[in-house]
């Protein structure tokens, strides 16, 4: 029987089921003997909270009872032992002894006599209570420790002479409090004071549980259990001894407990009783279900050793039962399920294994070769083909891989249908790939030939060719299609990420992050570094001209097919790319110095001869020009920003001086960009830090000679430098943007200092300012005048703005029109260098102008050149036809000055008559001037 019972338990089956009968037998039991516990329990706890309640009751009437026998007889021996004179009396006389220790006599003044032993401490307790006390009634005190203390009752009484006295005794604590017995019962008792403290405690470690009674005090509510910490629960009541009507002292309250291990003393036999009789019914439950599961436990076995096999990865293993009923069709559905999750399991082995190495194919070629080695496992070896074209960069390549197991990826010429743009038509895209694989494997595949797309999108094509037919080649495939499409889209898209951060999106040439790179790979490759290396920067010659001119779709064809242009001619191992707008930049390297040199010369006159070639745009032909530098590694730079640096060094140089032609690097370009910036910086503070001054140049009249107007020329005081000529900055500022604030401040600064000298009687007619062409080109010009004009009350015909030629050039209806603005407020204006830039006489008809300026280029000669004195009259007799004030600039000849008089200049200006002048000069020299010509007035009229 035992042994029987052994093989039930070991199955878990057969354990479940008998532990569904003995929990069917138990819970039943258990609802009915812990409902009857329960009530048992609660019967119990209040039976143990009334006997609670009763002692603490007992006790307390007990001791109100002892009280009043004392308060009793102390009333009786007061008016006997009031004086101090009388002998307190021995208790024991009296019969007293069971219930006082001895008698005492006390008095307001702190006298205390008599059998009472007392400290100076409990004296001063005593005196001090007697001196505030009611004398109607007896005075209760305890003194001493909590729980120990001493109980002293006092009655009020006077002496002979009517004085006050107190008679007291000490009671004996045992007769008070243990007169019912508690010291020696296994309940908790304790009697405490008006202030919660223990007066008596029938038993020690009382704190905790009279910590939690408490609440139970100052509520007075109804006994319950408390639960004192690290202790077992209390059935506590509390029972107040009301003292107030007979002693001067409000009440004792009276505790009492009963432990629970003392009030669920019954409950322990019927503890025994329960479990044994549920110890016999689980017994027989567990019994009688040994005997229903045993026939069951082999087929159930058997069931659990084939799943065990199975979990084990043996999907071979079969159950075969032969019991005729359920068990025996759970076994065969067990069998088939066996072989279907082999057959899976398989599948995901090999679709696990594609998905992991396809994460590492670093090219298409090894993803395609991954994907047909575990597609021949899915569908069988050599029946699967795979073809995949690029359509973002390299549309005309298709990488094919034939049937068959140890077939190559190869890369085959697309047909022109596919090779084009993939932006075309999708359809006629889709149309002749399709086209493209049967005719490639229709021959290998025969008539049944199937096609699986894997992913068809801007970027790649690919495609799966199946020959033959199998059940489930379909759902194999198309998995093997949705793992090689994401990573096919992947590594295009990665290619085309590269490319595209690598290369200039519009003329598709390397950008500078990756002639960059290049540079670096050429650097690390050359060890010995004896190979140099050559940078060419090419910069189209305005070719904002050219892309205002053509739009900027025009300007974008243009720069495209210069790109593709550079490529053609500059074959490897010369590298060209694109640094941004017009520049391109051409890297190659030599032998040496001398040979790099040589082929950098040779590739300009290439790229300069390849420039001229017309370069067809819309309905013109345009033809082009570059200004070129260059500059070798690692003389004139240490990495490639650095070359960068040099380059942009000597193509500012050559603009400046050899546009259209190359200019090889040399350190004093750096050092002349370098000052040029320090210019700039220190340019940026001049005007709020004072640093800008006008100096003024006469005009004179060139019959008396006499100064009738000034040209207000800048200066810059610069710290640590001193007085800057305007070539030192001008150009900085016009070039950096900072000739706006500059010339704005000008304007302003002639219109106060006109004002002032006007104030001081200075006769000028006019003060001269030039006009940058950044400010004719800002609409806020008129403002600017305007605004100074009003704020220094200056007379608008006393300012006269100077602009050049050059400044119209580009914007000239604009400028007409802001001229003409500036004209309305009153102010003059004054064509500067006139014959030295770009007007014609059509031009200047349509100027509003007042005058011109013959630039200094056709005075400097004069008498001696005879088409400079030509120039000069034909000058002069236009300025007259057309009612213009004529000034000459540049004079420092006395025979300059006569030449231009006699052709009838009527105004001159240059270093024969006076330099620019400071202020404080200028005004100077016309005053005397002024004082001059009033004495030669004074003396006409005297003579």
């Amino acid at each position: 029987m035992l042994g029987r019972l052994v093989d039930v338990w070991r199955s878990s089956v057969a354990r479940r089921i008998l532990l569904s009968f003995v929990i069917a037998a138990a819970i039943p039991l258990t609802v009915l003997a812990g409902s009857a516990y329960l009530m048992v329990v609660d019967q119990l706890q209040e039976r143990a909270l009334r006997d609670a309640h009763r002692l603490a009751r007992d006790v307390g009437m007990s001791i109100y009872d002892r009280l009043r026998f004392v308060s009793d007889e102390l009333q009786i021996l007061g008016p006997l032992y009031a004086d101090a004179s009388a002998i307190v009396p021995d208790v024991g006389r009296l019969d007293l002894e069971d219930r006082v220790l001895g008698f005492f006599r006390a008095s307001p003044n702190g006298v205390v006599t008599g059998a009472l032993p007392v400290t100076e401490v409990e004296r001063t307790t005593i005196t001090r209570a007697v001196a505030t006390a009611d004398r109607a009634l007896p005075l209760l005190l305890t003194i001493g420790e909590p729980a120990r203390q001493r109980a002293l009752l006092l009655v009020a009484t006077s002496d002979r002479r009517g004085d006050p006295a107190w008679i007291g005794a000490e009671l004996r604590m045992q007769h008070l409090w243990d007169t019912t017995g508690v010291a020696g019962r296994a309940e908790s008792v304790c009697v405490l004071g008006p202030q919660q403290l223990p007066v008596y405690c029938n038993r020690a470690g009382y704190a905790a549980w009279l910590e939690q009674a408490h609440g139970l005090i100052a509520e007075r509510g109804r006994p319950r259990a408390l639960h004192p910490a690290r202790s077992e629960p209390v059935m506590t009541a509390v029972w107040s001894l009301f003292l107030k009507p007979h002693y001067q002292l409000e009440r004792w309250s009276v505790v009492s407990g009963v432990p629970e291990s003392i009030a669920l003393a019954s409950v322990v036999m019927f503890d025994r009783i329960f479990f044994g009789a549920a110890l016999v019914a689980l017994a027989l439950a567990f019994i009688l279900g040994s005997r229903m599961v045993r026939g069951n436990l082999e087929p159930l076995a058997r069931l659990t050793s084939a799943t065990r096999e199975l979990a084990n990865g043996q999907f071979a293993h079969r159950v075969q039962l032969n019991s005729g009923d359920e068990f025996q069709h759970l076994g065969d559905a067990f069998d088939n399920m066996a072989g279907q999750i082999g057959a899976q399991f398989t599948e995901l082995t090999i679709l696990e294994r594609l998905d992991r190495e396809l994460q590492g194919a670093p090219t298409v070629e090894a993803a395609l070769d991954v994907a047909a080695e575990c597609l021949g496992e899915l569908i069988g070896p050599g029946r699967g083909a795979f073809v995949c074209q690029e359509r973002w960069h390299a549309a005309g390549t298709l990488w094919c891989r034939d049937f068959g197991d140890h077939t190559a990826v190869e890369a085959c010429e697309a047909p022109v249908d596919l090779a084009g743009d993939a932006r075309s038509a999708s359809a006629d895209l889709a149309t002749a790939f399709n086209d493209f694989i049967r005719q490639r494997f229709g021959a290998l595949g025969g008539a049944d030939l199937r096609l699986f797309p894997v992913t068809s999108s801007d970027n790649v094509a690919a495609k799966i060719i199946v020959r033959g037919q199998g059940s489930d080649d379909a759902m194999q495939v198309g998995r093997v299609a949705d793992i090689l499409g994401i990573t096919l889209g992947k590594l295009v898209l990665e290619r085309r990420l590269y490319h595209q951060a690598n290369h200039d999106w519009l003329s598709g040439l390397p950008n500078r992050q990756r002639l960059e790179a290049l540079f670096d790979e050429w650097v690390a490759a050359n060890q010995t570094g004896q190979q140099p290396i050559g940078l060419l920067a090419v910069g189209v010659d305005r070719f904002k001209q050219i892309n205002d001119s053509l739009g900027h779709s025009g300007g974008d064809q243009l720069l495209t097919e210069l790109g593709a242009r550079l490529r053609e001619m500059l074959p490897p191992p010369c590298v060209v790319g694109r640094l941004e707008g017009d520049q391109f930049l051409v890297m190659l390297s030599g032998n040496d110095l001398t040979d790099l040199l040589k082929r950098l010369h040779t590739q300009a006159e290439v790229v300069t001869r390849e420039l001229d070639r017309p370069f067809v745009t819309g309905l013109r032909d345009v033809r082009l020009t570059a200004t070129m530098s260059a500059a070798v590694f690692p003389r004139d730079g240490a990495n490639f920003d650095g070359m960068l640096q040099s380059l942009d060094a000597a193509r500012y140089a050559a603009k400046n001086a050899r546009r259209g032609r190359l200019l090889f690097f040399s350190p004093e370009m750096r050092d002349a960009i370098a000052g040029r910036m320090e210019v700039e910086q220190a340019l940026k503070g001049a005007i709020d830090n004072g640093e800008l001054v006008l100096h003024y140049q006469p005009v004179v009249d060139a019959h008396r000679r006499r100064v009738r107007s000034a040209e207000a020329l800048m200066r810059w005081q610069r710290p640590g430098v001193g007085l800057v000529m305007p070539g030192g900055f001008i150009e900085v500022a016009e070039q950096s943007g900072l000739i706006a604030g500059m010339g704005a401040w000008a304007i302003n600064e002639v219109c106060r200092q006109t004002r002032e000298w006007l104030d001081l009687g200075l006769q000028v007619d006019t003060i001269t300012v030039n006009v940058s062409s950044l400010q004719l080109s800002s609409d806020d010009i008129e403002q600017q005048v305007a605004k100074a004009l009003r704020d220094n009350g200056l007379p608008p015909e006393r300012l006269t703005l100077e602009v050049t030629e050059t400044a119209l050039i580009g914007q000239f209806d604009a400028g007409v029109e802001r001229l003409r603005r500036l004209r309305g407020l009153g102010v003059r204006v004054l064509i500067d260098d006139f014959g030295t830039g770009y007007a014609s006489l059509k031009y200047l008809k349509m100027l509003p102008v007042d005058g011109l300026k013959i630039d200094r280029l056709f005075v400097k000669d004069l008498p001696e050149s005879a088409p400079d004195e030509a120039i000069v009259t034909a000058v002069v007799s236009l300025a007259r036809a057309a009612n213009l004030k004529l000034v000459a600039e540049g004079i420092e000849t006395e025979a300059q000055a006569e030449c231009l008089f006699e052709a009838g200049v009527p105004f001159l200006q240059g270093f024969l008559f006076d330099k620019a002048l400071p202020a404080d000069a200028f005004r100077e020299k016309v005053l005397a001037e002024q004082v001059l010509r009033g004495r030669g007035a004074s003396a006409l009229a005297g003579g």
